[in-house]
């Protein structure tokens, strides 16, 4: 991938993830809570409906995703459209190694996805903890800098806890990740077809093909999401405590088995609905924007002018 192609991914990649964090953050941050262990005694009356705290700051924690967010989406799509392109080459290209294209396709995915979840996992952890962080929690001092300063000033003196989920956030995005694109790679050339069309097209098309692959993959994926967030909750409990090296906290499986000990199986599908909502939405708006921004910044460079419908 030449210097001008890898800018212009950059670029598109940052712009999408500003777009679609501000949209989506929201939603995140009511699954986050639905999903949290406190939901029924934090979030709920005693009538069993959902009281005002459970909408109250919805973009607490929109800081660490941002600032990691655009680094790692923008590190995840360098790799991926670098070996997309050697593995999947246009027409008359060479190969460079001789593979049916969903299986690149998976390849390129999850090799990009290695990478991002390494900066995005101390991001995660802050923004969840700062989610369902309260200041009117019995016998708990107002926070003088915010929900997100405050959680990342108690992960400040155990840092390692930052890389809580990782496991987790791994064996569940490297496989969502990769069906996700193939089936957005195939959708895309299925309802885009060889003529292509104008940039508004492309951007549609692309989206709805994100869309419906990313919403069907999050449906699928919904237990270890769950599981997930309740290590991340926990690594933000732990590093309150006096001695938290002493408490390493329990592994996805241990923490799985907590769960359906406690809630049943449908405790690990809990959030489905608006998960799965979030998620078509979030992928639809996400890799549209992508897909739009990199043909505008290509064109951009190219100093042409591109048709629009």
């Amino acid at each position: 991938m030449s210097h001008d192609v890898g800018a212009q991914v950059w670029q598109a990649a940052t712009a999408a993830t500003l777009v679609t964090d501000l949209a989506v953050h929201p939603a995140e941050t009511l699954i986050t809570r639905i999903q949290s262990p406190a939901y029924a005694t934090r979030y709920k009356t005693a009538r069993g409906t959902l009281n005002r705290s459970f909408f109250a700051g919805l973009y607490q924690g929109f800081g660490p995703t941002v600032l990691a967010g655009v680094p790692a989406s923008a590190a995840f799509f360098t790799v991926y459209e670098g070996l997309k392109t050697a593995l999947v080459p246009r027409e008359g290209e060479t190969k460079l190694v001789d593979m049916p294209a969903p299986v690149a396709y998976a390849l390129s995915s999850a090799a990009g996805d290695v990478v991002a979840c390494a900066i995005m996992n101390p991001a995660e952890v802050l923004k969840q903890n700062a989610q369902i962080s309260a200041d009117d929690a019995p016998g708990r001092r107002r926070r003088r800098w915010g929900h997100t300063v405050g959680v990342a000033r108690q992960f400040a003196r155990h840092p390692g806890r930052l890389w809580a989920g990782y496991t987790a956030l791994t064996a569940g995005h490297l496989p969502g990740t990769c069906l996700t694109f193939c089936l957005y790679e195939r959708l895309k050339e299925t309802l885009v077809g060889d003529d292509g069309g104008g940039i508004a097209r492309r951007t549609g098309m692309s989206a709805v093909s994100a869309g419906l692959a990313g919403g069907v993959t999050a449906a699928l994926f919904v237990p270890v999401d769950v599981v997930k967030t309740r290590m991340r909750l926990a690594a933000g409990t732990s590093v309150r405590e006096t001695r938290p090296h002493l408490n390493p906290g329990p592994g996805p499986l241990a923490v799985a088995r907590q769960v359906v000990g406690a809630e049943g199986t449908a405790g690990l599908f809990r959030g489905l609905g608006l998960t799965c909502v979030a998620a078509a939405l979030g992928s639809g708006l996400y890799l549209g924007c992508y897909e739009w921004w990199k043909m505008y910044f290509a064109e951009a460079g190219s100093g042409g002018e591109q048709e629009l419908w």
